[in-house]
């Protein structure tokens, strides 16, 4: 069986070690002058280099003063980085949670070592203890026998006692940055045989998000599927990613407001098998990129001050920089917590490519503003039972017109009790915020909608396009709106969308607005 390739190349020495200089600096000197600590507490994200910095510490505690070319040394070193060694014990708290694997622990670190100078314990994912794990663990922790080192490696500090904490030496082990990642790509490239260009060296560096062994074991399954020759377009299939093409294409549709650029940019992406979530990844680091781009002075700075796309080209840079030249901070920011939530909701959707449209819709829709103060009517209560009659007029229309001797009388939808055209305009921003916390798809579809008209229980909407008009339909978003709706304004009403159309366009036999008029009087102007 062939040996993964972040197994063959784990670093075995504190030098092979990528991107945590500023931890085995200091470790290496405590090695040397002989200041090692009782308890170490490594803290990253995965693959950064924790337990394997933890072997090779525990190997330099058991080596130093030894020559490093003898026969001792090096079956010392051979024997701990094969896992063979006995006094060298590695413990995964994920499956070993309870008080009495710990009280095994502590029975047995009484013991002398049997063959080496210390006894070292790597407790791996050491958060996944139990509280009472946790203290059972403490006073061995304060006080263990001179011969024993504890090494604890966790993701998730925060869920670690700070009674342990304080008994610990804390190492913060950083992401690996995209340039190291790079350069031990190449070297692994070099080493193994394998072709591939720095662009797709790079992508993969990228997507492994300062993981280095995330890098690694991508690079090893690219080589495999592509017989040793690796390109960008084969990074691209294997993570689901579209090229950058498509990505300036929809923030560019972004900037122009156009819906349809936006969604065929999506749906063309989609259909050349691009995962949506990797998709939304790759335009919130494109937004990020422009919000960092307004911090620079000039297009030439990029290649410092942006990190992750220094590969790109002078033409492409000025590119960018335009691009934010005709976004704010405000629309950019807007973007990118839209896009992100998108890639939150695509963990639960049953159909990842709705959150992604959603989340562009959200962009290109204009933000909630205020009305001018001649523009705002009357501010309408939220109907009660038994509250008295209100008494408004009708809306007109270009295709309808009220008795002309006298005010036009209210509607049939403005009856006591009844939810009204008028009460839902003026609460119309409030209603769409609390479908919001219920279901943000319907919510975006929402602002693309204005209510025109009540009839009995049945809200009429007009859709700006077909996007919302065919989304409201469907069961999860109008149970939403509806549900929402009864319960903001205490009814038992229904939704009915339609596109909206130019007044010329409008078929008065079908207008509930001009049915009601003309119960009340009102007669069809042609």
């Amino acid at each position: 069986m062939a040996e993964a390739l972040y197994r063959k190349w784990r670093p075995k020495s504190f030098d092979e070690v990528v991107g945590q200089e500023h931890i085995i600096t200091t470790l290496k000197n405590q090695v040397a002058t002989g200041r090692i600590g009782h308890a170490y507490l490594f803290v990253g994200s995965r693959g950064c280099g924790k337990t394997t910095s933890a072997r090779i510490l525990a190997k330099e505690v058991n080596i130093a003063g030894l020559d490093p070319d003898s026969p001792r040394a090096k079956q010392i070193a051979e024997a701990i980085a094969e896992g063979r060694a006995l006094d060298v014990i590695e413990i995964d708290a994920a499956s070993h949670t309870s008080v009495d694997d710990i009280r095994e622990i502590r029975d047995r670190v009484g013991f002398q070592p049997s063959e080496l100078r210390y006894k070292v314990y790597i407790i791996d994912e050491v958060h996944m203890l139990s509280t009472a794990a946790f203290n059972a663990l403490l006073k061995t922790l304060e006080e263990p026998p001179p011969h024993v080192i504890f090494i604890l490696a966790t993701t998730d500090p925060q869920k670690i006692p700070a009674t342990v904490l304080s008994r610990c030496q804390r190492f913060n082990f950083r992401r690996v940055p995209v340039d190291k990642i790079v350069a031990r790509l190449r070297q692994l490239c070099e080493a193994e045989g394998i072709e591939a260009d720095d662009h797709a060296l790079r992508l993969i560096a990228r997507h492994a998000a300062g993981s280095l062994r995330d890098a690694v074991s991508l690079l090893d399954q690219l080589a495999s599927s592509s017989s040793m020759r690796i390109s960008a377009a084969d990074v691209r299939e294997a993570l689901g990613a579209t090229d950058a093409t498509t990505v300036r294409a929809l923030v560019n549709g972004l900037i122009a407001r156009d819906l349809a650029a936006g969604f065929d940019a999506i749906q063309n992406a989609l259909d050349q098998g691009a995962d949506a979530r990797q998709i939304a990844r790759q335009v919130v680091e494109h937004l990020r990129a422009l919000l960092q781009m307004k911090a620079i002075r000039t297009p030439q700075q990029a290649n410092t001050r942006i990190g992750g796309l220094e590969e790109l080209s002078e033409a492409e840079r000025i590119e960018l920089a335009a691009q934010s030249e005709k976004l704010s901070v405000a629309q950019l920011t807007r973007a990118v917590r839209a896009f992100s939530e998108a890639i939150n909701e695509m963990r639960n959707a049953t159909d990842a490519q709705l959150p992604l449209e959603m989340a562009y819709l959200d962009c290109i829709v204009e933000p909630e503003q205020s009305p001018a103060p001649a523009q705002t009517q009357p501010s309408v209560a939220q109907p009660r039972k038994n509250a008295p009659p209100e008494t408004s007029s009708a809306e007109p229309t270009p295709t309808a017109a009220a008795s002309p001797a006298s005010t036009p009388p209210a509607p049939p939808s403005q009856t006591v009790g009844q939810l009204t055209c008028e009460t839902l305009k003026a609460q119309w921003q409030q209603f769409i915020r609390e479908v919001n916390t219920v279901n943000k798809p319907a919510a975006a579809l929402l602002r693309s909608c204005d209510p025109y008209a009540v009839t009995g229980n049945v809200v009429y909407l007009h859709a700006h396009h077909e996007i919302p008009l065919v989304r409201l339909r469907e069961p999860k978003n109008k149970t939403s709106v509806v549900a929402t709706l009864n319960r903001m304004f205490n009814g038992s009403y229904d939704i009915h969308v339609s596109l909206r159309q130019h007044p010329a366009d409008l078929d008065p036999e079908e207008d509930p607005v001009v049915k009601a008029a003309q119960q009340l009087g009102g007669t069809v102007r042609q």
